[in-house]
């Protein structure tokens, strides 16, 4: 007696949402504390400074700061630099303008702000007498 075996499994496979893989922010962009960099699928971006690879291969930042795209040895790094900050001589008056109007006849304010700067200190040289 010939027969065929049924088909049932073949038939009950179901559609399966895609992953949302690739990369979330890309370089130059802004990134705070455990904010996403990339979701991939084994290491195609490696982690680098201020950043964490995760069990999954997900690379996220552990420090503030922005997104930045290096090729090391040949292999694609993804790093979280901190932003240049422009540097001001000491004495020296910075101007802004508010961008808040003022309610008497809408006139934009001049706001004059002393910055202050730290002071680098030498270490002294230390003289080495020899004793006999």
């Amino acid at each position: 007696m010939a027969h065929t075996k049924s088909q049932g499994k073949t038939n009950q496979k179901s559609n399966r949402p895609g992953q949302r893989l690739g990369i979330k922010k890309s370089g130059g962009q802004k990134v705070t504390v455990g904010q996403i960099i990339a979701r991939q699928v084994g290491s195609k971006y490696h982690s680098g400074l201020g950043t964490k690879l995760g069990k999954d291969y997900t690379i996220y930042a552990i420090r503030p700061g922005v997104v930045k795209f290096i090729n090391k040895l040949g292999k694609k790094v993804i790093t979280v630099v901190k932003p240049f900050i422009k540097t001001v001589k000491k004495g020296a008056k910075v101007e802004k303008l508010s961008e808040a109007k003022s309610r008497n006849g809408g006139i934009e304010k001049k706001v004059v702000a002393k910055v202050k700067t730290v002071k680098i200190v030498k270490p002294k040289k230390i003289a080495i007498k020899k004793t006999k």
